[in-house]
């Protein structure tokens, strides 16, 4: 853990640092790791790092409406091959009509709007590059969608998707899906068309996935032993496991997710520790997202001083050898981004890698002033 006494240049332009000698992750706990969590640290070079230091630029106008527009945002990922943009968000109240109706009354004949979030029921967006909706999906059972990966469409081939699936009554998802996506349709953890894979760990809980098409791999974040971890898999084989049904390959990194601290008003680290919000990956990079929802609700003021320190991105080698001795991590950097938005809660990030250029993307909530819960999507390039 970093110590509270860091200095704010430390935590929020933290530099590489040393390469640390070995591939072994950093025992960022002062404990020794077991021999099951040494670092292969085997993801390929070639993918550039994209710096978290860099300003936040607006994607399009804002204001992306999802197709439930009662309940916040969570995740995002692109199919950045044909353009199209996914989110993830809890099924609100809003949707019991629909997950009701029809041939799915007995599967959701139980279901209330205050069910959804501890049953793991989740709606599924498709857009178009400028928000506009272009499909959906309901996934029943699934979990929470911090993240989501995507398999870019090819042909008469869909999209697949791959999800966190069997939440119980935790609402975070206990194994790794993957389906194509389908117009209209709901889902529920046993359907036929969801593909699963064995768990990285049998011990391993509240486990999401995120894909980087781009330099095939898979990427899973997960808990085990009280932390969090990530496990990074070429895609393939990984695509190879869920279509047979069988246990995934051996991983190409796995290593533990660094303490991301909270900052005081004066943008220093707290020994508390941030609310995760969001990853992403590209290459052997990993960026991940955390903040909370503005305190001082008066848009119409400059950020206070909690506010504008309270939202921040951070980059993380899965390799091990950038990462800061010090930190466990690359760089961290606060974010500014949206400063007349309302919540203003950063949710769910996602590395596109289209026409327009490599964007490192995530949400930031802003809700219209009727009440709608929309979002606006930022990048850094």
């Amino acid at each position: 853990m970093p110590s509270p006494k860091l200095s704010r240049r430390r935590l929020m332009l933290a530099g590489a640092g040393v390469a640390a000698a070995t591939a072994a992750p950093v025992a960022l706990n002062g404990t020794a790791q077991a021999d099951t969590a040494v670092n292969p640290a085997n993801v390929p070079d070639g993918a550039p790092l994209i710096k978290v230091e860099n300003g936040s630029t607006r994607w399009g106008s804002g204001g992306i409406v999802n197709q439930d527009t009662s309940t916040t945002l969570q995740g995002i990922a692109f199919d950045s091959v044909n353009g199209h943009l996914y989110t993830l968000q809890i099924a609100g109240a809003s949707q019991v009509a629909y997950l009701k109706s029809g041939s799915q009354v007995a599967v959701t004949a139980a279901v209330t709007g205050d069910d959804h979030a501890a049953s793991g029921d989740m709606c599924l967006t498709k857009h178009d590059l400028n928000g506009n909706v272009l499909g959906s999906m309901y996934l029943l059972g699934f979990g929470h969608g911090v993240s989501l990966g995507i398999e870019p469409a090819s042909g008469s081939t869909p999209a697949y998707v791959w999800t966190e699936a069997n939440a119980a009554r935790s609402g975070y998802g206990q194994e790794i899906v993957r389906f194509p996506f389908a117009d209209r349709t709901l889902l529920w953890t046993s359907h036929p068309a969801v593909q699963r894979v064995a768990s990285p760990d049998p011990a391993a809980t509240s486990m999401t996935p995120y894909v980087d098409a781009a330099n095939g791999i898979l990427l899973l974040r997960y808990v085990l032993n009280g932390a969090h971890w990530f496990a990074a898999y070429a895609l393939a084989a990984a695509r190879t496991a869920a279509v047979g049904g069988t246990a995934l390959p051996a991983p190409l990194a796995r290593i533990q997710q660094p303490f991301l601290p909270k900052a005081d008003a004066n943008g220093d680290p707290t020994a508390e520790e941030a609310v995760f919000q969001g990853f992403a990956s590209h290459g052997r990079y990993v960026y991940l997202l955390d903040g909370e929802a503005r305190k001082n609700t008066d848009t119409s003021q400059p950020l206070s001083a909690e506010d504008k320190w309270t939202i921040h991105t951070t980059s993380f080698d899965l390799n091990g050898v950038l990462n800061d001795p010090v930190t466990g991590y690359i760089r961290r950097t606060h974010s500014e981004a949206d400063a007349g938005a309302n919540p203003r809660e950063p949710e769910g990030m996602a590395v596109y890698t289209g026409s327009q250029g490599l964007r490192l993307c995530f949400g930031i909530t802003n809700n219209s002033p009727t009440g709608t819960r929309q979002f606006d999507l930022y990048y850094k390039a």
